[in-house]
């Protein structure tokens, strides 16, 4: 709005002025007329300064005015631009932006001015009606004295525009692709020139973008402007233009003190590209003037050093005088007075033809060192053996091609020349000699040749032959064995080129070498990765390559997975020598119960795979077969270790591939680990529906289940066997999904562990237990109380907060002393004084200590009496192996005498897994105090559980005659 009042504040000035003119009609060559023939008229000659009313412009603008007429009898339009000065980029203090017209006002309200940016920022049409003489007042910024103002004709214009945007855009793609080549050739080589020349290229397109006005009234240009921007691109494309030529012809070689300076010479000309960008006053100039100089020096030392013998600086030679050229041209250019010409656009041209010349010298500099033979020296023969054959003396050869010859003797390969016209093959001397045969029998027609090859890899050789016979001009690789005149098969490689210019190659010409001994450490090495180095077993690679062999015959498979339960805790109790004796012995009892009906790999690190090759019509009898392998303990150092495991068994007949049978076996497995372990389970389409999620999704869901109280527990009953009475619970978390359901304990508890998750876990078990406990207690105060056993984890018990929280909750539930377990796995104190004194500080608030799992493999009953514990939990696996005929003997007595030592230490006995009526009266002869298991009841829910404890003691009130035990 301020640039509009002043244009209506200089109207009358504008009127003024041009009533001078009409006064001095007669002298006419200062007036533009906007009827001129002329395409574009240089405004220049008929500007006037004008000192407008505001005074001087806060922006540094000036205001000019401008005679013009309209002669035609119909309107002219012009369009006003305001071009390059002169020497623009030689100030000493740049200017901030390109010049640019910020305003145009007339005498006369009839013209029309329009602000017209699609023909460039701040260009102006002004258009005259007919017969009209005006007087136009110009806001120009960043000019010269005088400026330079064109008018165009539109059409004019809009043609000069668009030839102009094609051809900056051609240079643009030209030295685009150019950086692009040579950028590959970096990526691909890893050499200093290529790299060197990547980065000059990139830096002169950046220099041109610049020039053309891309980064105007960006953040690019916003501290030295677009003229600093040029110049610091320009400094850096030499800076890195000379990095290249140190690379191509290093200079030490002619002046050796130049690598001493060489780096500091450089750091000075980036701090000077640095500077010109900051707009330091005289910095720009500086480098102006040094791009020119060291553009033309770079050229003048390649021409010196090409003519002193160096093949590389001779290659780089055409494209450092181009570029050269291109600098000076654009300082001449700048100088000048050439605006937007066609001399200062063929400085781009020159650019992107120098461009695509570096990144061909730079592609064929590459390959100098490996194109001529010459270099290669000879090699002296070897010293005979002494129980070797004399050699065979080789001709005498001259130059390149003697060198050549030589240089592959030397390497242990020889010459291959296959002619399918004569269908023969001719083997140099010291390919013949690589085969055990002399040059005189180094001639074989084609099917004698292939009669050598080995009979596995004959068809492997003519297929290749055929396929690249094809394709003349293709080079190829293959490997072979081939029959030597010892009798043995070593490996060779034939690295050749099909030669022809039909559609079918007339000859194969390449190197013969002797891989053998690569190949027979290939063979080794891949041995040893189908190999487990501690069983000897197939590991899961050679699993995996064994059900891929069956092809077709997969269907035929049974397939099972075996893992060993809490292997963990026999490896925390007995080390991993200890650990790796259990699993040897796992391997060599496997492997001998199995030996000629099925293959045994270990594929984990406690987990085995067995392929059997017929199919089962009952893959659960596998299945059992598998446990009861491993059911019998393991002999270490005079004790018994027990080591059950689980077993997941599949058909292949239901699996579509080896991945697809793996994933059955697995979802089997899972399901006999969900079931508590120790048993075997086949795979049905059903357990697709439990397959496991991503682990990011379920501690996801998990973190959400705690925040929404999704987490429920569910208690388990522990009956007397002496009475039937109902004693106490365990507490078993459960998580009521929202669209899985009820998911137990076994599919989250051991993610919980990794995840940290299980201290929240562990607090809402404890905290619901207590409470719960707390409720039972005051509706059923008998003697002694009902208890709950509570499982804590290692990590729980770790936790600092744990025995203030677990004294919180003791008090505020009301419970009575004693009655609270905490039930902790043996593993995780046995090793660990700190957990022991985390134990001891539970029972000085009152809790209860129970020992999990019992016996499943670290324990002995030598050390029960010095683990703290009040109660001892035996694993269900020991009533399994009652009910198995082959090892009921050795469970019976090792049962006893677990609860005979726990009665005499004063220790209660919960044995777990009792599934029926015989399990329990059994337990009850041994003298064993507790049970739990299904023949009691399956985990219940809290007023389940409240039911469950006042039927039974209804139950037992009416057996007994008392009214009421409450």
């Amino acid at each position: 709005m301020k640039r509009f009042a002043i244009a209506a504040a200089l109207s009358s000035a504008l009127i003024a002025a041009f009533a001078a003119a009409d006064a001095a009609r007669s002298d006419t060559s200062h007036v533009v007329d906007f009827a001129s023939p002329d395409e574009v008229v240089e405004v220049q000659d008929a500007l006037a300064p004008y000192h407008a009313p505001s005074g001087i412009q806060p922006d540094g603008s000036h205001w000019y005015l401008i005679k013009a007429t309209n002669s035609a009898l119909h309107a002219s339009s012009r369009v006003l631009r305001a071009a390059q000065p002169p020497s623009v980029g030689f100030r000493l203090l740049p200017r901030p932006s390109r010049p640019a017209i910020l305003s145009v006002a007339s005498s006369d309200s009839a013209v029309s001015i329009e602000n017209m940016s699609a023909y460039g920022r701040r260009a102006f049409r002004v258009i005259i009606p007919p017969a009209t003489a005006v007087a136009l007042a110009v806001q120009l910024a960043n000019t010269g004295d005088p400026p330079s103002l064109m008018a165009w004709t539109e059409p004019a214009l809009a043609a000069h525009n668009r030839q102009m945007a094609i051809f900056t855009t051609a240079v643009w793609a030209l030295i685009a692709a150019a950086a692009l080549i040579v950028c590959g050739l970096a990526v691909i080589l890893g050499h200093a020139p290529a790299r060197w020349a990547a980065l000059t290229l990139m830096l002169v397109l950046l220099e041109r973008l610049s020039e053309t006005g891309l980064f105007d009234a960006s953040l690019a240009t916003g501290v030295g402007g677009p003229y600093g921007l040029m110049a610091m691109f320009a400094g850096l494309s030499v800076m890195a233009g000379i990095g290249l030529t140190n690379a191509i012809a290093p200079l030490h070689e002619t002046w050796p003190p130049a690598a001493r300076w060489f780096r500091h010479g450089q750091g000075a000309i980036a701090a000077l590209s640095i500077f010109a960008y900051l707009g330091i006053p005289g910095m720009a100039v500086l480098a102006d003037t040094f791009v020119v100089v060291a553009t033309i020096a770079v050229a003048a030392y390649l021409i010196y050093r090409g003519w002193s013998g160096s093949q590389a600086a001779r290659v780089s030679v055409p494209s450092a005088t181009v570029f050269a050229c291109v600098a000076l041209a654009s300082a001449l250019a700048t100088l000048g007075d050439s605006g937007e010409s066609l001399a200062a656009s063929a400085a781009g041209a020159f650019a992107a033809a120098a461009a695509m010349l570096l990144a061909l010298a730079i592609a064929a500099g590459e390959g100098i060192a490996v194109l001529p033979f010459k270099s290669i020296a000879a090699v002296p023969p070897a010293p005979p053996q002494p129980d070797a054959r004399p050699p065979v003396e080789m001709p005498a050869r001259s130059g390149a091609a003697g060198s050549a010859m030589q240089a592959i003797g030397a390497s242990h390969q020889g010459i291959f020349d296959l002619d399918f016209a004569s269908d023969t093959v001719k083997l140099s001397r010291e390919a013949a000699a690589l085969i055990g045969l002399s040059e005189v029998h180094s001639r074989f027609n084609h099917g004698d040749w292939i009669g050598r090859v080995h009979a596995d890899d004959r068809e492997l050789y003519r297929r290749a032959l055929a396929d690249y016979r094809e394709h003349p001009g293709l080079a190829f690789r293959i490997e072979f064995r081939v029959r030597s005149e010892s009798g043995r098969y070593p490996w060779f490689e034939l690295r050749a080129t099909m030669l022809g210019e039909h559609a079918q190659a007339s000859r194969c010409l390449g190197l013969l070498g002797d891989v053998t001994t690569r190949k027979e450490s290939e063979a080794e090495l891949l041995n040893q990765t189908l190999r487990d180095p501690l069983t000897g077993l197939g590991n899961r690679v050679a699993m995996m390559e064994e059900l891929d062999q069956r092809g077709s015959r997969l269907a035929d498979v049974t397939f099972a997975l075996l893992d060993i339960d809490r292997f963990k805790s026999i490896h925390a109790s007995l080390g991993d020598a200890g650990g790796d004796v259990i699993l040897n012995q796992i391997a060599e009892r496997l492997t001998k119960r199995f030996e000629g009906v099925a293959e045994v790999f270990r594929v984990g690190g406690d987990a085995f795979a067995i392929i059997f090759s017929r199919i089962s019509s009952e893959p659960s009898a596998i299945g059992n077969e598998l446990i009861d392998t491993c059911s019998a303990p393991y002999l270490l150092q005079g004790r018994n270790i027990f080591a059950p495991a689980s077993v997941g068994v599949a058909l292949g007949r239901d699996a579509r591939d080896p991945l697809d049978l793996l994933k059955n076996t697995e979802l089997a497995l899972m399901q006999a680990k969900r079931l508590g372990g120790g048993c075997a389970r086949s795979y049905s389409r059903e357990l697709e529906m439990l397959a496991p999620g991503d682990a990011v999704t379920l501690e996801t869901d998990l973190r959400r289940a705690i925040e929404d109280k999704q987490l429920d527990v569910y208690y388990q009953p522990i009956v007397r066997l002496s009475d039937g009475v109902i004693a106490g619970f365990e507490a078993l978390l459960r998580w009521n999904h929202p669209v899985k359901g009820l998911v137990t304990p076994s599919d989250f508890i051991a993610h919980s562990e990794e995840t940290g998750t299980i201290v929240a876990l562990g607090r809402i078990a404890l905290e619901r237990a207590a409470n719960d406990l707390g409720l039972w207690q005051r509706h059923f105060p008998i003697n002694p109380p009902l208890f709950v056993s509570v499982n804590v984890s290692r990590r729980q018990l770790r936790d600092e907060d744990f025995g203030l929280f677990l004294g919180a909750v003791m008090h505020n539930a009301a419970i009575e002393p004693g009655s609270l377990k905490i039930e902790v796995t043996e593993s995780a104190v046995a090793s660990s004084q700190d957990m022991r004194a985390a134990l001891d500080r539970c029972r000085e608030l009152g809790a209860g200590i129970s020992i999990d799992d019992f016996g499943t493999g670290v324990s002995s009953l030598s050390q029960l009496k010095d683990l703290p514990f009040d109660t001892i939990k035996v694993d269900q696996s020991f009533l399994a192996r009652h009910k198995n005929p082959q090892s009921n003997a050795d469970g019976d007595v090792v049962l006893k005498s677990i609860i005979a030592l726990a009665r005499d230490l004063r220790r209660s006995v919960v044995v777990e897994g009792v599934e029926n009526e015989q399990d329990a009266d059994w337990l009850k002869a041994l003298g064993c105090e507790f049970a739990q298991g299904f023949y009691f009841s399956q985990p219940l829910p809290s007023a389940d559980a409240l039911k469950f404890i006042a039927m039974h003691f209804d139950m037992q009130s009416a057996r007994s005659g008392v009214a009421d035990v409450a």
